[in-house]
């Protein structure tokens, strides 16, 4: 008889652990993941109708992201009925960047209208820029823009295109870096939304001015392609391989050869994930452009070869490319990242390469090498692209009419130190507290054009000097 009612009990017990369980997830869900609401409105009549329902739709996102403050939302509220009342007579440039104004005043880089759908709604140049630390640069091009290979943007319609992107950068908010990095490319190439915003004299073609290789000025009007909705699903950083880019139309060529001997973090560009051992320098190499499962490139299997790969080897230091890792999920490298230095006990030294490329869980990657490293870790490069403390996870709305979509932030994450008293803080933050004071660089390394045209990889080449000289004893 005891032994039955042991059982019972057991079971009510594990029952309620189940129940509990599945309503603690829900409410995790709900908090941190919660669904826009659907759109409920009858076919629109006419375009004043469809933008009114649009805006109206809109209201929703400010319920929904979280990284407003108190003056910032009021402040949206206001720009949005200012707005709804233009309803019919904004274009949709105008109308996009209508909504993206108002979404940057949650100065959230996670909260953002979605820039690769917004790129691919309006026309772009047959010429495509990248940002290195020295400036805009044509990194690929169209026949119409071939001329332009190479150069150094210098001017769009005689404004100094640094200036230009200072203006545009009011559609995006969140850190400068990460905006100069990847998405005013994005608006650059744009006459139409350049235009929409007062940047542009004319809605299909702009006056560039470029610094070409032999150092002369030159100036091309370029006319824009239309809209192209099969665009590739990539940010400028696809474009420093001279690989075809999965989706890309023929005809786009690189500055660069198709047989270019190009540094090790730029080879197999479409390979997320990347390891490679050096027994000579006793120098463990490893890439993340990822958090998380990318097509036919599952994470967890590469972060466990990692670990197989560094107990085995036994390398004297270890080289984390974070430089081109934009995010997905923290959680399943977290782990890896804060045992990294301890994975054998030869690892002297830990050598993380960063870019404003570096984001979301990827700085979470970061964070925790520098909490968890005992002083083992240099942070090499340029700063990461996001602040210690900032919102994000969340979802995306999509607006009814124009399909503009639009992500959300609703977890708080806070690197300087828990935040486990705040409202919004993201729970499984309390699993993985860390107490950063900055995420600058220890040792500063820019990369330059030059950089890129002569093969150079001026970050690696520093990681491996400095670990050369760990090596022979050296004080750095």
């Amino acid at each position: 008889m005891g032994i039955l009612r042991l059982g019972k009990w057991i079971s009510v017990v594990l029952l309620v652990l189940v129940v509990a369980g599945g309503a603690l997830f829900y409410v995790f869900n709900r908090t941190f993941y919660p669904d826009a609401p659907v759109a409920d409105f009858p076919p629109p009549n006419d375009l004043a109708s469809a933008q009114k329902q649009d805006f109206e739709h809109f209201k929703h996102y400010l319920e929904l992201d979280k990284a407003y403050t108190p003056a910032a939302r009021k402040e949206a509220e206001q720009m949005l009925a200012n707005q709804s009342a233009k309803a019919g007579t904004l274009t949709p440039a105008q109308f996009d960047l209508a909504i993206a104004r108002i979404v940057a005043l949650a100065d959230n880089a996670h909260s953002s209208v979605s820039r690769g759908p917004l790129s691919r709604r309006h026309n772009r140049l047959p010429c495509r820029f990248y940002r290195f630390s020295d400036g805009y640069f044509v990194l690929r091009a169209q026949e119409a823009c071939a001329p332009l290979l190479g150069a150094k943007v210098l001017a769009i319609d005689g404004v100094p295109v640094d200036e230009v992107a200072n203006r545009m950068y009011a559609y995006t908010g969140g850190p400068r870096n990460h905006y100069d990095q990847s998405a005013s490319p994005l608006f650059l190439e744009s006459p139409e939304l350049l235009h929409a915003a007062g940047q542009a004299t004319q809605a299909d073609r702009i006056l560039l001015r470029v610094r070409l290789a032999d150092g002369s000025e030159a100036e091309q009007v370029v006319l824009a392609d239309p809209a192209n909705p099969d665009e590739p699903r990539v940010f400028s950083d696809a474009y420093l391989s001279p690989d075809p880019v999965d989706g890309e139309a023929p005809g786009w060529t690189s500055p660069l050869t198709a047989d270019a001997e190009l540094p090790l973090f730029l080879r197999d560009y479409g390979n997320p994930f990347r390891s490679t051992y050096d027994a000579h320098s006793g120098v463990y190499y490893v890439q993340f452009k990822s958090n998380q499962d990318e097509k036919g490139h599952p994470i967890a299997p590469f972060v466990a070869l990692v670990k197989r790969e560094i107990t085995s080897h036994k390398p004297r230091a270890i080289v984390l490319d974070l430089r081109l890792d934009r995010g997905g999920d923290f959680t399943t490298t977290a782990n890896l990242m804060k045992n990294l230095p301890r994975l054998a006990d030869t690892v002297q030294h830990v050598y993380v390469l960063t870019s404003a490329w570096t984001f979301s869980a990827g700085n979470v990657g970061v964070a925790l090498l520098k909490e968890h490293g005992g002083g083992k870790v240099t942070v090499i490069g340029e700063p990461v692209g996001d602040r210690l403390r900032l919102w994000a996870e969340g979802g995306s709305m999509v607006l009814p009419n124009s399909k503009l979509r639009i992500g959300y932030a609703t977890g708080l994450h806070d690197y300087r130190r828990p935040c486990r008293a705040e409202p919004g803080c993201y729970w499984i933050m309390a699993f993985y507290p860390t107490h950063i004071a900055s995420f600058e660089p220890d040792v500063r390394v820019e990369y330059r054009y030059a950089d890129y045209r002569a093969l150079r990889d001026p970050l690696l080449e520093r990681a491996m000097e400095l670990a050369a000289a760990d090596r022979a004893g050296v004080v750095n």
